[in-house]
């Protein structure tokens, strides 16, 4: 969905523990396995710390540097642009637990700035698209590994 200021992914549920999908979240050297938005990302994870991504736009991969500005273990993992206040995001990514094994998931990346309607009329659909896609990713991913656990 594309709100006048935001992107967000389709709100899935992965039947896999909130702390597998998690894991798989912030093991950042293997989203190659399974991301097709996001196949290289690097970062320590620390707060203000930069994470180094490459990111599948539509038929192009781009580079692009965010700053990680939240990790909360099993709950959220934040990060965010800062493009001199012409299109800033800050892109959240949540798990809610549903039960021991299963889980909620959610991107949402809002903008502030005033170029964020040019950007979203650009760009947006495609940023849903690929949202979408490592949302669905995750959740293919974490239930084989799930399912190979058993």
């Amino acid at each position: 969905m594309i709100t006048k200021d935001a992107v967000y992914s389709d709100e899935i549920v992965i039947n896999a523990p909130a702390k597998l999908v998690w894991d798989i979240m912030v093991n950042l050297k293997d989203y190659h396995k399974w991301n097709t938005f996001c196949p290289e990302a690097e970062s320590t994870l620390d707060i203000d710390s930069p994470i180094v991504m490459k990111v599948k736009l539509g038929e192009y991969i781009t580079d692009q540097i965010e700053y990680i500005t939240e990790v909360d273990a099993c709950k959220s993992l934040s990060w965010r642009t800062d493009i001199k206040g012409i299109s800033d995001g800050h892109r959240t990514q949540t798990l809610e637990i549903i039960d021991k094994n299963s889980c909620k998931y959610l991107s949402v990346d809002r903008f502030t700035g005033s170029a964020v309607d040019k950007m979203l009329s650009k760009y947006g659909s495609l940023v849903e698209t690929g949202f979408n896609q490592c949302a669905y990713d995750l959740k293919k991913y974490a239930e084989t590994l799930k399912n190979l656990d058993h």
